[in-house]
């Protein structure tokens, strides 16, 4: 009876957090004299791919895909392999002001995003940017660096010394000690940081809507915004492009599953 209790709470936390996304696919295959209708059906009477027709015909939705996949994806891997190199230096690395930038790294962290608007506005200005991906890739990273560096530092912490002053002494720099003996056993803190730096610049709108004015360099959450007119806006097509900037998001978490349970493993055999 305790068991079946538990059950039913998480399915009911389940269908609860699943519902807008069921609700969503199902419009997105409704016409549109379906979704306005007074009594809405459960189910689309057929399923109705005009919706997804037009949002690649009509619109640019694949541009929108593959800007923000390059935004996210370089973002994501500048990010972790800075952090990684930070974190490494702040953990087995002596130098001056090594306490100060552990603070001002986190003062960075907690300080409010909205804050840095007008200033990232600016440098980009400045250094002719604006309206690049590469403006996106450096900003993001801003506000991704400093959780990275701080996730990795203290998970490096935790391993043991001794195993890196063994592969130091037999041969190997900091940097190649870094790669094989420390990254290794720390895949799922990568997956994490990856993870979080991916989504974050898959999902981010509010530096791509200041810094980004071009159609043809708009990212999909810009993408998605401009489905909502002055006067109303196409539910089918708007679920339509919600339906298909999820899926990315999906495939990438099931590949960094893999990384997960491949790190615990890796973490829990001695060779």
């Amino acid at each position: 009876m305790k068991y079946a209790g538990k059950f039913m709470a998480l399915a009911a936390i389940a269908f609860i957090v699943w519902l807008p996304i069921i609700v969503a696919v199902v419009t997105s295959f409704k016409t549109r004299s379906e979704i306005v209708t007074a009594v809405p059906s459960l189910l689309p009477e057929s399923l109705n791919w005009n919706n997804y027709v037009r949002l690649f015909r009509v619109m640019k939705f694949g541009d929108y895909l593959m800007n923000s996949a390059l935004v996210a994806g370089f973002t994501a891997v500048i990010s972790l392999f800075v952090s990684s190199l930070a974190a490494y230096a702040l953990v087995w690395l002596e130098f001056r002001g090594k306490n100060a930038f552990i603070a001002l790294n986190l003062f960075v962290y907690i300080f409010p995003q909205i804050l840095l608007a007008i200033p990232l506005f600016l440098m980009c200005y400045g250094l002719g940017l604006l309206d690049t991906r590469f403006a996106l890739v450096l900003t993001y990273m801003s506000f991704i660096l400093p959780f990275g560096i701080w996730m990795l530092k203290n998970y490096f912490q935790t391993i043991s010394r001794e195993l890196v002053e063994a592969a130091l002494i037999d041969g190997c720099n900091y940097f190649q000690c870094l790669i094989h003996v420390v990254l290794p056993v720390c895949l799922p803190v990568l997956a994490t940081v990856l993870t979080y730096s991916f989504v974050l610049g898959w999902n981010e709108y509010m530096y791509a809507n200041i810094l980004i004015k071009s159609d043809s360099m708009r990212t999909v959450a810009i993408g998605v915004q401009t489905l909502v007119g002055n006067h109303g806006a196409d539910f089918g097509l708007l679920t339509a492009a919600a339906v298909v900037m999820i899926i990315p998001v999906i495939i990438f978490f099931i590949a960094v599953q893999r990384l997960f349970i491949g790190g615990l493993t890796m973490g829990s055999l001695k060779e």
